[in-house]
């Protein structure tokens, strides 16, 4: 849910989330809290991490978790529940929080951004040129829906099977949903 709380500035946006106790998306002026995650939500987002990770090891790629602003423009600011830079990565400011050049971005859904994550966010991560890929995990089931860049825009494949491997191609690896959801309790 939005909450507009006036126009900002990115310079008071960025001033105003570094103060904060929980993140904000920045999107054109309008403020978006992300409060944190269920124990399913970061379990997920954890084990994905350490997925990744593993695979990616001997790889020139680095994976970020949640804490990464990354910048779609001048005036949008995400907050992506992980990133992955394949090669060095770029940074729009000398603390090095606000990434330029994610290769692939995963969100996982909470009820309250299922919409954004599905609708907006595919957008909003789509003008991002270098991001090849966008991964989007439900928290309540296996459930998977793997975007990939074509030329005429985003390329969906649908993943339900907790047997399923995801082939991230623009990382070089594979994503074993089992991995993704091993011990959760989900829907059926």
């Amino acid at each position: 849910m939005a909450v507009e709380l006036r126009e900002m500035t990115v310079e008071e946006y960025l001033a105003f989330d570094e103060a904060s106790e929980i993140q904000h998306e920045f999107i054109d002026g309008e403020l978006i809290p992300m409060p944190g995650g269920s124990g399913p939500h970061n379990a997920i987002v954890a084990r994905t991490i350490i997925a990744l990770g593993n695979a990616l090891a001997a790889r020139d790629c680095t994976v970020f978790a949640s804490q990464m602003r990354v910048q779609n423009d001048k005036t949008k600011y995400l907050y992506p529940d992980m990133s992955v830079v394949c090669g060095e990565p770029a940074y729009a400011d000398d603390n090095e929080v606000i990434l330029l050049n994610p290769t692939v971005v995963v969100e996982v859904t909470t009820p309250s951004s299922i919409e954004r994550d599905h609708v907006n966010k595919v957008e909003l991560y789509g003008a991002v040129p270098s991001i090849q890929g966008y991964l989007i995990l439900a928290q309540d089931r296996a459930f998977a829906e793997w975007y990939t860049r074509s030329e005429s825009g985003w390329h969906l494949r649908q993943f339900t099977d907790p047997a399923d491997e995801i082939e991230l191609t623009p990382l070089g690896c594979t994503l074993r949903l089992a991995d993704v959801y091993r011990g959760l309790r989900l829907q059926a």
